[in-house]
């Protein structure tokens, strides 16, 4: 390992809990219960009993008024920030871990013009370009009317699509949306996630000492192979979140503030399940399913010839840059990409590697009869 790169990753990274962000995740992942429990299902991870109890706990103890405020903010595509954007915003431009109640206490002294700005934020952030017209955000984001008039004539991406008349409705009424966005949250906070935190915190902190190990054995070795991340990204102070909630997450965050660009890391418990070694036949179903999709093929014989950048694929199979994440994270579950930095872009590189192993396993437990019985 590179003694240099070795000591720039345990300078910059470090492991904290973050009870602001598992409050956060606990709520987009109720609004997006469906899409969620369909990841699982493609994905073949089997979530933790104990998070079906919490969610379960909480449809019952929330009203059909909460449920219907819950919805209209969170509902949206799960990859794809809309509407709460402001809470990972007031999340993770603070260093340091919040508490709950920190986060709502500085959404309450947030102004309701910043906190309906940082929505269109949320909704267009991949597609900004054709929101802006050649106007500047900086500028454009602290004149209501005119970022109303720039909303009004943009249609967001797809996966968002249905969020485009409630952020249009939240724009002509920002003081109100500042009321109703900390009303969901001290609820959702004092009715359910107060009684669950501390088995939470216990949990992902757990959780958390595992993979800090792991880390500081090989630092380098965890961000390619665990994380699937490159390196050479981590030049700023980065923390790893451990989240009990996400199960299965490895969303890398960056955002700007008064001391200069922090990173946080979103990454689930149960992430050795996905990322770690998993039983041949189930390697075998993963891989076919991803043939199975046009799409993904797409995507593999696109990288086939040679590395691409996000926004790249996205033009070149005509999808959104939130599928392009969602199917890259397929792949990376079969160890078939490979994140490289060149040109000061992030670039998709095929392991062909992986591919020909995984060929061969395929035809193996397809063909092998004895393999098939006792596989």
């Amino acid at each position: 390992m590179n003694d240099t790169l070795q000591e720039t990753l345990l300078k910059n990274i470090r492991f904290a809990y973050n009870e602001a962000v598992e409050l956060v995740v606990s709520m987009a992942m109720l609004a997006c219960e469906d899409q969620v429990a369909d990841l699982a299902k493609d994905y073949k991870i089997e979530t933790d009993e104990l998070l079906g109890t919490y969610f379960e706990d909480a449809r019952r103890l929330l009203s059909p008024h909460f449920t219907r405020e819950l919805m209209f903010f969170f509902r949206y595509d799960f990859f794809h920030n809309a509407l709460d954007f402001p809470l990972f915003e007031s999340v993770f431009t603070h260093r340091e871990a919040l508490t709950a109640e920190e986060l709502i206490n500085r959404l309450e002294n947030s102004s309701a013009e910043h906190i309906v700005s940082e929505m269109v934020y949320g909704v267009y952030n991949d597609n900004m370009e054709a929101l802006l017209k050649g106007n500047d955000w900086e500028i454009v984001k602290k004149d209501l009317v005119a970022l109303t008039d720039l909303v009004s004539n943009t249609k967001p991406q797809p996966e968002v699509a249905e969020a485009h008349a409630p952020l249009l409705e939240c724009l002509a009424h920002p003081q109100e949306t500042k009321l109703r966005y900390l009303q969901l949250l001290r609820q959702f906070n004092q009715d359910v996630f107060a009684h669950w935190k501390e088995r939470i915190r216990e949990l992902s902190e757990q959780a958390s000492r595992k993979y800090e190990a792991q880390f500081l054995s090989n630092p380098e070795a965890f961000i390619r192979e665990v994380h699937k991340n490159e390196p050479s990204l981590f030049d700023i102070p980065t923390t790893f979140h451990v989240s009990f909630v996400s199960q299965v997450n490895n969303s890398f965050l960056q955002f700007h503030t008064d001391a200069g660009r922090v990173g946080w890391v979103i990454f689930g418990v149960h992430n050795d399940r996905v990322y770690g070694p998993a039983a041949d036949r189930e390697k075998t179903e993963l891989f076919l399913k991803t043939f199975s999709d046009k799409r993904r093929l797409d995507f593999l014989m696109l990288l086939k010839q040679r590395p691409h950048y996000g926004q790249e694929i996205a033009t070149a199979l005509g999808i959104t840059p939130a599928a392009v994440k969602y199917h890259s994270n397929f792949l990376f579950f079969l160890d078939l990409l490979d994140i490289q930095r060149m040109d000061h872009r992030l670039y998709y590189v095929l392991r062909t590697d992986t591919l020909r192993s995984l060929l061969a396993l395929t035809a193996k437990v397809m063909l092998d009869k004895d393999y098939f019985i006792n596989g």
